[in-house]
């Protein structure tokens, strides 16, 4: 595993996210800057594929910090979804 902190996030070609630059020391404090960036654009390509709900969502990643997605949750109703894939590169400084 590096060590470095930063990294840049591209995300999948079907999803009209820009790419960002996060600092991942503080893991947690990472995955909600990367949800505010991206929800906004995601908002409207779930509303248009009749899941608005999805993008009631968190950022997850890999414990290698590689690649990371979109995840929504439905506990009581006991569903699941994944999306918006993303590839995470080291930046270096």
């Amino acid at each position: 595993m590096t060590d470095q902190t930063t990294y840049r996030i591209v995300f999948g070609p079907a999803w009209p996210v820009p790419s960002i630059s996060v600092d991942f020391a503080d893991r947690n404090a990472a995955a909600r800057t990367v949800a505010e960036h991206a929800i906004p654009h995601l908002k409207p390509v779930l509303a248009a594929k009749g899941r608005p709900e999805l993008a009631d969502c968190f950022f997850q990643t890999d414990r290698a910090l590689t690649v990371g997605q979109f995840m929504w949750l439905d506990l009581a109703g006991e569903k699941a979804a994944q999306f918006c894939p993303a590839r995470l590169t080291p930046v270096t400084p």
